[in-house]
């Protein structure tokens, strides 16, 4: 979450920007501890989201998260 933070921040925008979200996880029983920190991104505001279950991912990771983000006239 920290990096689409990253880059959502590096293209003028905040994490308000984000409509949507997908997260990848090889353990769908990670979904509650997943969810206390997605909590901490976003204040009042939460994209739309799909938690799908993988045998694996690169790297021996966990989760691998990939969001949209749309910029609006207001951040013009």
């Amino acid at each position: 979450m920290n990096a689409v933070e990253k880059t959502v921040k590096s293209a003028g925008l905040t994490m308000d920007n984000v409509v949507s979200m997908t997260v990848f996880c090889t353990d769908l029983g990670l979904y509650e501890t997943f969810n206390t920190t997605y909590k901490d991104f976003f204040h009042g505001h939460y994209p739309a989201r799909a938690f799908i279950g993988v045998a694996k991912l690169l790297r021996g990771a966990h989760f691998e998260v990939q969001g949209i983000a749309i910029k609006t006239a207001a951040d013009r």
